[in-house]
């Protein structure tokens, strides 16, 4: 019985391979691939009829090693190909302006606004309506609303005239 099993392991370290990558497709973190290849390298030397032992040493030194080497490496290029987000309650980020992207439903609901390519949600402050493509201001942080102000653009003074000379 014991043969039989063992006859089979290399599929068993396949399948933990697999699962290891399903792991890492859904985080992104650069650990569970390299216990996946370790496994794979298990797989490998399972398969050649290497012992048990000798299999679970070949998944414990690959996955270590590909870990220690190579992690941070790949920490780097994640952190450099992913933009940094301010911080929630950034005080940075009073004063400055974006855009509304979605319309608030009401003088008290929120809309999405754009500030510096990231999508942020605003709520209006003092009960005005935000429409898509406004300019507005952000006047107050609250977690992770902002408390935004339309800037209505002023009149323009030189038309106004000539309109009334007209």
């Amino acid at each position: 019985m014991m043969q039989g099993i063992t006859d089979y392991l290399w599929a068993v370290w396949l399948v933990i391979a697999a699962l290891f990558a399903v792991v890492e497709v859904s985080t992104v973190t650069f650990i569970a691939l390299w216990f996946g290849i370790g496994a794979a390298g298990a797989a490998l030397v399972a398969a050649f009829g290497f012992s048990f032992p000798f299999q679970l040493l070949t998944f414990v030194v690959v996955s270590t090693l590909l870990t220690v080497s190579t992690r941070r490496i790949f920490q780097r290029w994640l952190e450099r190909s992913t933009p940094a987000l301010p911080a929630l309650g950034d005080i940075s980020l009073i004063g400055k302006r974006g855009v509304v992207v979605t319309e608030s439903r009401g003088p008290r609901s929120e809309a999405e606004l754009e500030l510096d390519g990231t999508v942020w949600t605003a709520l209006p402050l003092g009960g005005d309506h935000l429409k898509p493509g406004e300019e507005c201001e952000v006047v107050r942080i609250e977690g992770n609303h902002l408390y935004v102000r339309p800037l209505h653009p002023l009149p323009d003074w030189r038309a106004a005239r000539q309109t009334q000379r007209q």
